[in-house]
């Protein structure tokens, strides 16, 4: 079974959609050294694989979703011992509320979970046209569980999972679309509810922008009142002890 480690930090402050890039380029500023992880480019090369850093926004509040060497990482920021960054033209001072180390199994299982996903960017400039020219919401549909589907072995592949047996994805609620702006670029957005039988991470992205709050999924329970089929819980496989800050770094800000 394949675990991975995955690192939330969760910060107390509200920023708003719109800056989250803008926390992402305050974070990479605030380096001494440009690390590939937090930019995902080499050189003037983006780095086609999946992003071990994230920046998020859960529940209103700034927040790093760190995976595998990400987790590691990402304690170079905080070994800078500066907290204060500029968002767009607001200056802020990121506040630790929370730091939640697991680790996960990702892998396909005889039973399926049930997850949401939000701000999901299925389509490129090709597929785009061809899902407006498909008149059937079913085929539309179709299509999109598609995507989804290859946008999990993606994620898979990018962490260096193999699974060996087949992945499976079902939409069970598809909202009406909408459209973001990112990195100046329109493009229409999905907030969807689904089943797969693949395990998979809280808050991690799946597809286009998954690094930059887009694709971000989190499990239904029974409590959100969707009904999307049982109630199974997609396993955990314990907490770990973080290595957020090398030894000679300043501490961490008190976390909660």
């Amino acid at each position: 079974m394949a675990a991975i480690k995955v690192l939330i930090i969760k910060f107390a402050n509200r920023i708003s959609p719109h800056e989250v890039p803008l926390l992402r380029g305050a974070i990479i500023s605030a380096l001494e050294h440009k690390l590939l992880l937090f930019h995902n480019h080499e050189g003037d090369n983006y780095r086609y694989r999946y992003p071990l850093i994230q920046y998020k926004l859960i529940r209103g509040q700034a927040a790093l979703v760190c995976i595998n060497e990400g987790a590691e990482q990402v304690g170079e920021f905080f070994a800078t011992g500066d907290f204060s960054v500029i968002l767009g033209e607001r200056p802020v001072t990121l506040q630790v509320e929370r730091v939640i180390p697991r680790r996960y199994q990702m892998q396909v299982w005889q039973q399926t979970f049930n997850y949401r996903i939000t701000r999901w960017l299925p389509l490129n400039q090709k597929n785009y046209a061809l899902y407006c020219a498909t008149e059937s919401l079913t085929k539309r549909i179709e299509m999109l569980q598609r995507i989804l589907t290859g946008n999990i072995l993606s994620m898979a592949t990018g962490l260096g999972i193999h699974f060996d047996n087949t992945a499976q994805c079902t939409i069970t609620h598809l909202a009406e679309p909408y459209k973001v702006t990112v990195k100046g670029v329109k493009m229409m957005a999905f907030n969807a509810t689904f089943t797969t039988n693949v395990s998979l991470p809280p808050n991690v992205g799946l597809g286009k922008h998954a690094s930059l709050n887009c694709g971000t999924v989190t499990q239904v329970r029974r409590r959100d009142h969707d009904d999307c089929g049982p109630d199974a819980a997609a396993p955990a496989a314990g907490d770990y002890a973080p290595s957020l800050v090398p030894v000679s770094a300043p501490p961490l800000p008190d976390s909660q």
